[in-house]
């Protein structure tokens, strides 16, 4: 009598620690990319002094930042200037004796009205404001930095809950240019303390934002490269490596998208906060200006995130995949018979041998053309793909040369 072995029950297949592992690091990477672009950006803009200025120098030549000011400081003058109630205190006896003068006082109100804005316009437009832009920059970066180490003192400073900007220097300038042009009464405007600043920010939760900056601003650089780091980590772990690749393009590319979301709603929120004001023409070029190396950010993380995408669904499993790698390795066959025997067939034996490693050095080349310089950038990023698919290409068809050569001999 034979006995029958029961039938064997399929094993489940246990996700070890790698796979965990490999599987935090993909999260915690791609949930770190786009804050880790931020502080980047945040700590290069805001306390690297040369980088602030490079971000808001352009803003001086700008029309409509210009025409901004100009309106700003045109009415803070005028708020302290009753051109009619100085004519009339100018020409009281000649009104009294001459009554129809007074008829004069309405049109000699709007002429010095007129040669206020006429001033403060040539001076925003002018090479000197160019120089005290920079000069007020300077000072409001480093202002800024007090605010956030918590020191209170220069051209930006903290009042209340109020981040304001002093502009003294630019409404002295204004002042000395009305007596230049013959208006000696401009000499005795006193524009009060409260009308020399501008409200920069309302920040009643300063404090909270001085306690972030002085806990993350030792890691703010390097959160974006740690969080590009656990991507890497993600795929070394991972037992399905091009599948991980792709999924870490993949997550980059969708993290970068959510960034750009992001800036998209904080430019409606910050544009609709200056309707109404001076400064809402220049609002969004103001915005775009300020957060343009962020945007740049973000947009190369997405073209890099589909380019990283397209690598790991390259050389996944999956059939079409196969078939398209080797569709790439006949093609680099094809190209390898026409070239004569010489240096390249000599040594491609060594390029097939060691092409792994030279893939590697093609993917090292590749990220430094990309993070090289004071930020990312979409057109370096398609520039370094380009370069890399070359080299790729010529590595494959070198080490196919290769591996031709010996077959010829032996045939031979």
């Amino acid at each position: 009598m034979t006995e029958t072995s029961a039938p064997s029950t399929p094993t489940k297949r246990r996700i070890g620690a790698r796979s965990i592992a490999a599987l935090l690091a993909l999260i915690l990477g791609v949930g770190l990319l786009p804050l880790g672009t931020i502080t980047y950006w945040g700590h290069r803009t805001v306390t690297d002094t040369e980088r602030y200025l490079e971000t808001m120098q352009p803003l001086a030549y700008d029309e409509d930042v210009q025409d901004s000011l100009s309106v700003f400081l045109t009415e803070k003058i005028e708020e302290q200037v009753d051109p009619e109630a100085l004519v009339n205190q100018l020409f009281a006896g000649l009104i009294e004796q001459y009554p129809a003068l007074k008829a004069l006082v309405p049109v000699v109100s709007g002429a010095i009205d007129s040669l206020i804005a006429q001033v403060v316009d040539r001076l925003v437009r002018s090479d000197q404001f160019k120089q005290l832009w920079d000069l007020a920059n300077t000072a409001a970066q480093k202002g800024l930095m007090a605010i956030l180490e918590g020191r209170d003192d220069g051209p930006v400073s903290l009042q209340g809950d109020a981040v304001v900007l002093d502009i003294s220097s630019i409404i002295d300038q204004v002042k000395q240019g009305l007596v230049d042009r013959g208006f000696a009464a401009a000499a005795n405007i006193n524009v009060p303390e409260a009308d020399r600043q501008i409200v920069l920010l309302e920040a009643p939760q300063l404090a909270q934002i001085r306690t972030i900056y002085s806990l993350t601003s030792p890691i703010a650089v390097a959160l974006f490269f740690f969080a590009i780091l656990l991507l890497v980590l993600a795929v070394v772990l991972a037992r399905r490596r091009p599948r991980m690749v792709a999924w870490a393009g993949g997550g980059a590319a969708a993290g970068g998208l959510v960034l750009i979301v992001g800036l998209g709603i904080g430019e409606t929120v910050f544009v609709n906060t200056l309707e109404g004001t001076p400064f809402e023409k220049a609002s969004q070029t103001f915005y775009d200006q300020l957060l343009k190396f962020l945007y740049n950010g973000a947009y190369a993380i997405v073209v890099l995130g589909i380019i990283v995408l397209a690598v790991g669904l390259y050389l996944c499993g999956a059939r079409w995949a196969v078939e398209l790698r080797a569709a790439v390795n006949n093609l680099a066959d094809d190209v390898a018979r026409n070239i004569p025997a010489g240096p390249i067939t000599s040594s491609g034996a060594s390029v097939a041998a060691h092409a792994r490693w030279l893939r590697v050095g093609v993917g090292v080349i590749f990220t430094i053309i990309v993070v090289i310089g004071s930020d990312l950038s979409v057109a370096r990023t398609i520039w370094a793909a380009l370069i890399a698919l070359v080299l790729l290409a010529v590595i494959q068809v070198w080490a196919a040369a290769g591996r031709r050569a010996p077959a010829e001999q032996v045939n031979a």
